[in-house]
């Protein structure tokens, strides 16, 4: 895996800033699921743990309140196995190293490089303000 998996999420992270964004937004598919993925940048006072870039907020689209809050480093969400699992309904196998770096490569695909104005009705929905 290369060393910035997520590059692109570097870039929003960035781009975020100069655009005074608090809290950006853009879909994600996995497993035949939806997601509206809510990025925050951790701020100055916020608990942050170490390599963290952002703060992801996974929202499963047709049950809004079934939500998963993670970390996640320029390569990897920073979240056990377990919990991965439960939330992206993937089954155990033994190669699970292996099913999440597909889950990651995929994830890397829809991260956008820069804020993108046009959102969704369900982004707008979820996106606060």
């Amino acid at each position: 895996m290369g060393s910035s998996l997520f590059g692109n999420l570097e870039k929003l992270k960035k781009d975020m800033k100069k655009k005074k964004r608090l809290v950006d937004s853009f879909l994600f598919e996995y497993n035949k699921q939806r997601y509206v993925v809510l990025v925050r940048p951790y701020g100055k006072d916020d608990p942050k743990p170490p390599e963290a870039l952002m703060q992801l907020e996974f929202l499963r689209v047709g049950r809004l309140r079934d939500r998963l809050t993670v970390p996640a480093t320029k390569r990897q969400f920073m979240l056990d196995a377990r919990a991965m699992r439960g939330y992206f309904n993937i089954e155990y196998t033994e190669n699970l190293g292996e099913v999440f770096r597909e889950l990651y490569e995929r994830f890397a695909d829809f991260i956008p490089a820069q804020v993108l104005e046009e959102k969704s009705e369900i982004e707008q929905e979820v996106l606060p303000g």
